[in-house]
């Protein structure tokens, strides 16, 4: 093998000074590069490295002799290198190493470039270069550690016998520094080999107090709890394994490795509480492949205990840190299986992605079939039988177990009937019972069967089937559903009465029936007296199928319950209904005609907190416009009677926005005042009765208006205008027994404050003449 001699391009005339000899012009170069080496600023080393590089080719041009030749070579190299001339420093190192043949810059060109083809991971050729230092190293430490990076060549060349030769002598050699990482190699080299019981005698070598480096000790003690447990010998492993975890300072990545070993031990022993508990030790940032095994094997730990929500977090972590791989793909699919296993709903769209990302490059694994079937049972279950059908249908189904191929079948035939095509979904049952006899669903397929028969119209044949199904004891869901099928038949007939009559028959079948049909039973008979406009029979059964089966009538019965209990025209039942079914549905919306009514109803009851609540679902305060007046109005007087003024004056606002009859204003007027009052505005009090007056309203408006400015004076203290204002209320209600003598009691209070005893005394004498059974202590 032959190199070229290192590039000497020509200078440019005037660039390089003449010089007295070679020697001065050697220096000059040498001097900018040893200020270049010892620069930290990486600008200022590349400029002294590169105006060295010409000064060194211009020396070497003039072919000096002797050991200076080659020193200048090699920093000529070395100064190529440093600036990113990768290629000519190469080349250089090359030149130095074939013309030279021997010394110690032979040996440092052939680190160099060994080094370079190291990084390069070209193991065969770094290895020769490194051999060539080792020989021609005049210095013992760049003899060893060239030997030492020629066995690390040789492993990764797969070339473990020749390195462990070359590892033996630097083990032998008590002067090496390399020795221990030479032993620590050897027991790598054995346990890559499966030579786990050479191997755990080299590290365990290394773990007595001789061992002085830090490094090779915890790399060591790591190794040898790994093949310690390759060798069955669990105590001596675990041991040496949880010394790794434990020991303070040691390398992260090492951390990792252990308690990677001491997961799989324990794994394999299916001992997954101890698994986990190793997992909890800690999360070191160890390498991505490591980590990502031990996320791998704490999800499938968390999944064997059933705890699946754990489970898929850790598998998300491991496809995260290793995605598009083998590991990658496991944990995509066991992080589908367990979100399977807690029943998510977001199943098909999972599947999806998982298929997409893996279907192509794993087209015959079993895992992308079960996922195929997770998505179609998912679908199934949640009653998309359309799309459960086509999930079905991509199914391969020779590469699903056995066990699992009678319930696809099964479930194939049951979608076909549930999405209309019945006369496949018989061929399909019947396939399934034919082959499959003793199947725990054949009873439901039987039941399905005569379903489709009599969505076909063959009444014979369906009749057969649930007379097969009911001459054994099944489950008394399916009995049920035999005979429920009747019910169904005249409910999509809307043969109400028949419909009432059958399901009131299957409530009578002896033994205990499923709450579940008990539920639908009774649904279906409410449901159809209420079709029947029976509403008060209806109530009872809608509130038993509720509550026998919340999850699934909560919101249906609780509709058709508040529906009755509005079409009887019951308040306090319809009041019941509504708060039932606003807690049972939340998202439930009322017609606004039904909550005026509860409302106003509510109102007129006395039950005035119900009346502000309906009241205020039934308006609109942005579109005020698109709310009745009748609304406002009440709304405004039922938030005065629960004290709730602020809220009261502001639906007052937009009550008296919109155009009334002056009565209907002045009693507005009149709740504003009332409003005001209780919001201690006493001035805008006085002000909305005086304007509510000005309108000349008539009756209790008018009475009330006078009473309002009564109250006021009284609280202004002016105890004369207050019992003018409730005499003149009194006087207007001359037969009435409520208004009346409390405006006399009151005038008589405020001639007293007024200090008018005789008048007030003599209002008394009236009220006890005309009211004698009249108490002040009666509710005002």
């Amino acid at each position: 093998m032959s190199w070229a001699a290192p590039p000497l391009h020509a200078q440019v005339p005037g660039i390089i000074q003449p010089f007295d000899s070679e020697e001065d012009l050697y220096h000059r170069a040498n001097r900018y590069y040893q200020f270049g080496n010892d620069q930290k600023d990486l600008y200022e080393k590349r400029q002294a490295l590169r105006a060295s590089i010409p000064l060194f080719r211009e020396y070497l041009r003039t072919r000096p002799p002797g050991e200076l030749a080659q020193q200048a070579s090699y920093q000529l190299g070395m100064a190529l290198l440093m600036t990113g001339d990768l290629e000519d420093a190469e080349r250089t190192f090359r030149y130095v190493i074939n013309h030279y043949r021997t010394g110690q810059w032979v040996a440092m060109s052939a680190y160099r470039q060994a080094a370079q083809l190291y990084n390069r991971r070209e193991w065969g050729k770094a290895a020769s270069f490194f051999r060539v230092a080792a020989a021609q190293s005049p210095e013992a430490h760049l003899r060893h550690k060239s030997t030492y990076y020629e066995a690390r060549c040789l492993v990764y060349a797969k070339q473990g016998n020749a390195a462990i030769a070359h590892l033996n002598r630097m083990v032998n050699d008590p002067t090496n520094p390399f020795r221990q990482s030479a032993r620590l190699m050897i027991g790598e080299i054995h346990a890559e080999a499966g030579r786990h019981q050479k191997a755990l005698e080299q590290f365990e070598s290394l773990l007595g107090p001789e061992t002085n480096a830090a490094q090779e000790r915890s790399q060591a003690l790591l190794l040898a709890g790994v093949s310690a447990s390759k060798l069955g010998r669990l105590e001596r492993a675990q041991a040496l394994l949880n010394q790794t975890i434990d020991s303070p300072g040691l390398d992260l990545k090492a951390k990792t490795k252990a308690q990677l070993a001491l997961m799989e031990m324990r794994f394999e022993e299916d001992n997954h509480a101890e698994t986990i508990k190793v997992f909890r030790r800690g999360e070191f940032l160890g390498e991505t492949g490591d980590q990502s095994r031990i996320y791998m094997i704490a999800g499938k730990s968390f999944a064997k205990l059933d705890r699946h929500n754990e489970a898929i977090s850790q598998f998300f972590n491991a496809e995260r840190l290793a995605p598009l791989t083998e590991l990658g793909f496991e944990a995509s699919y066991r992080r589908l299986a367990s979100f399977y296993q807690i029943n998510s709903r977001n199943i098909p769209s999972q599947v999806d992605a998982f298929l997409e990302i893996y279907a192509e490059s794993h087209p015959s694994s079993p895992w992308i079939q079960k996922a195929r079937l997770m998505k179609a049972e998912i679908l199934f279950h949640q009653g998309t039988m359309e799309l459960a059908s086509l999930a079905y249908n991509d199914i391969n189904v020779s590469a699903i177990p056995e066990e699992l191929r009678a319930d696809i079948y099964f479930k194939r035939g049951w979608c076909l009937g549930d999405t209309g095509d019945f006369g496949r979904a018989a061929q399909n049952l019947s396939s399934f019972i034919n082959n499959y006899p003793e199947h725990a669903n054949v009873p439901e397929a039987l039941a399905k069967r005569g379903q489709a028969y009599l969505q076909l119209g063959d009444r014979t044949s369906a009749l057969k089937d649930f007379s097969r199904l009911l001459e054994d004891q099944v489950d008394p869901a399916l009995a049920s559903f035999a005979r429920q099928h009747s019910g169904r038949i005249h409910r999509e007939e809307r043969n109400f009465e028949k419909m009432i009559e059958n399901y009131q028959e299957l409530l009578q079948l002896e033994g205990n029936l499923e709450s579940k049909s008990r539920a639908n039973a009774n649904y279906w008979i409410g449901w159809g007296y209420y079709k029947l406009e029976q509403w008060d029979q209806a109530i009872p059964h809608l509130e038993a199928a509720r509550d026998l089966l919340p999850q699934r009538y909560r919101e249906s019965a609780g509709v058709h319950i508040v529906l009755s209990a509005y079409s009887l025209l019951d308040s306090d039942k319809l009041k019941t209904a509504v708060e039932r079914l606003m807690v049972d549905a939340p998202a439930q919306r009322f017609p606004a005609r039904m909550m005026i009514w509860l409302g106003l109803e509510r109102f007129s009851k006395g039950d005035y907190e119900a009346a502000d609540r309906y009241l205020g679902f039934a308006s609109t305060p942005n579109r005020p416009d698109l709310t009745e007046v009748i609304v406002w109005r009440h709304l405004g007087k039922s938030q005065i009677e629960i004290r709730h003024f602020d809220r009261a004056l502001e639906t007052l606002d937009i009550l008296l926005e919109h155009e009334l009859e002056e009565f209907w204003k002045a009693d507005a007027l009149l709740d504003r005042s009332h409003a005001l009052i209780g919001s201690g505005k006493w001035e805008e009090a006085r002000t909305a009765a005086l304007d509510g007056l000005e309108l000349d309203p008539q009756g209790t408006v008018r009475a009330g208006l006078y009473m309002a400015l009564a109250d006021i004076a009284m609280h202004r203290k002016d105890y004369q205008s207050a019992a003018r204002s409730y005499l003149d209320t009194s006087d207007m209600f001359i037969g009435d027994k409520e208004i009346k003598p409390l405006a006399l009691f009151r005038a008589a209070e405020a001639l007293e404050l007024d200090g008018q005893l005789e008048e007030a005394a003599g209002i008394r004498r009236k009220l006890h003449t005309e009211f004698p059974n009249w108490s002040a202590a009666k509710p005002e």
